[in-house]
């Protein structure tokens, strides 16, 4: 059997530890198979070989700590790492696996940018190694929320939540319908009285937001509905995802993180349906904004999925930023207001053509603005902007939007007659 250089050196190292007693000559004899000539010849040989590796040990240590690992913060949000990894070809081609190995969830950054260069390196414990210098470059993710976080939630909150029983005491299969509609809450804003003028936080638009659905209730006990429509994807929401910005990317003031203002929110919507509910059959959906399309739009399949054994609540789903109630003759178009700008009224006759023919009574309700505002269309379109809530912010009070209502509205509507009554709830 050959004895192969590697299986020579360590047979030479036994003999300088003193581990075998055979004289270098007998060893070279039985083992190198004419490699050597002598055994000083194999003892020399053994010696330079352990010269060599020994430089090369302390030349790769060096190397190693020479090596500065550093991470960069940039002024747009995006970070840089700069680390040694100990990992494979493949290893470095795995997104998800160069995020970790530098210290980012997968869940809340993304890689922008990478490059891995093989280095060398020497310990006593592994010997050489190789090792990759290892550059990437991240930024944090946007409109994006983790499914095992909103899983999570959903559970804690399914395990914790006491639903209470009911059976709608409001209820009339003919009778009219409340529209509960509190635009522009702003959960999670944040407003101070020394640079707003105002005093607002997430505890504020809880109360808020409450108050008015009680008052709506308390002042139409005289009335039997046949189903309450719950409209409150009106900027419920003050930012979207995990950089404290609008869907558009501007910053806001916030008391809450993401996940406390995801949390505190759905568990918030749950509460009001399960109160409304009780009075008479909830219908409720999607209306895309501004500051919190995506969040709200999850909102919405939270909702879906918490109410899908549910026979008092309907939950839609559906996408699109604009939808249409119809009831009786009455025909309502609910959007926010921030997209359509004078078009708003003029859009209804295309998008529900068929509706638009079977109703008489056609009006748009939106947000955005936070005042009250009421416009004809040549149409005949009714478009109402709604009061707003919340709080003034920084930003509103240094550009002027001041001195609007802090109002919630609801409605009645009636089949035959249309908008029968409007019901406004001043919070402050």
């Amino acid at each position: 059997m050959t004895t192969t250089p590697e299986k020579l050196l360590e047979i030479g190292i036994k003999k300088r530890n003193r581990e075998i007693i055979d004289s270098w000559s007998s060893l070279a004899e039985d083992f190198s198979e004419g490699m050597f000539s002598d055994g000083e010849q194999y003892r020399l040989w053994v010696k330079n070989r352990l010269r060599t590796q020994d430089k090369n040990k302390n030349q790769l240590t060096s190397i190693t700590e020479n090596f500065k690992e550093s991470i960069e913060i940039n002024k747009d949000g995006s970070q840089s790492s700069n680390k040694l990894i100990k990992m494979s070809i493949e290893d470095s081609k795995d997104v998800n696996y160069l995020l970790k190995a530098h210290g980012y969830n997968p869940d809340l950054w993304e890689l922008i940018s990478a490059r891995s260069n093989i280095w060398n390196s020497y310990s006593k414990k592994d010997g050489i190694m190789q090792l990759y210098a290892s550059k990437i470059s991240v930024k944090p993710k946007k409109d994006k929320l983790s499914i095992e976080s909103i899983r999570s939630m959903f559970k804690e909150m399914s395990d914790n939540y006491i639903r209470p029983t009911h059976n709608p005491i409001r209820y009339s299969k003919n009778g009219m319908m409340l529209e509960v509609s509190i635009a522009d809450i702003h959960l999670g804003k944040l407003a101070w009285q020394g640079d707003s003028n105002d005093t607002y936080n997430w505890e504020i638009a809880r109360e808020r937001f409450f108050h008015i659905i009680n008052d709506v209730l308390t002042r139409t006990q005289a009335y039997k509905f046949e189903k309450i429509l719950f409209c409150w994807s009106n900027d419920f929401f003050h930012y979207d995802g995990l950089t404290k910005t609008t869907t558009g990317g501007t910053p806001q003031d916030t008391d809450l993180k993401f996940a406390q203002m995801y949390k505190i929110g759905t568990n918030m919507l749950v509460e009001a349906v399960d109160i409304l509910s009780q009075f008479a059959p909830v219908e409720t959906f999607y209306v895309g904004a501004n500051h919190d399309k995506l969040t709200s739009y999850v909102a919405t399949e939270h909702l879906a999925a918490w109410y899908r054994n549910d026979p008092n609540v309907t939950v839609d789903t559906d996408p699109k930023i604009r939808k249409y109630v119809e009831f009786g003759k009455c025909l309502i178009q609910f959007s926010h207001g921030h997209a359509e700008g004078k078009r708003i009224g003029e859009v209804m006759p295309v998008e529900a053509r068929e509706a638009w023919g079977r109703t008489i009574y056609h009006e748009v309700h939106a947000g955005h603005f936070h005042s009250e505002k009421t416009v004809t269309k040549d149409n005949g379109v009714i478009v109402r902007y709604l009061n707003s809530p919340t709080g003034t912010d920084t930003w509103h009070f240094e550009s002027a939007y001041i001195g609007a209502l802090k109002v919630g509205q609801a409605f009645i509507w009636d089949k035959e007659l249309g908008l029968l009554d409007a019901i406004y709830t001043t919070v402050e």
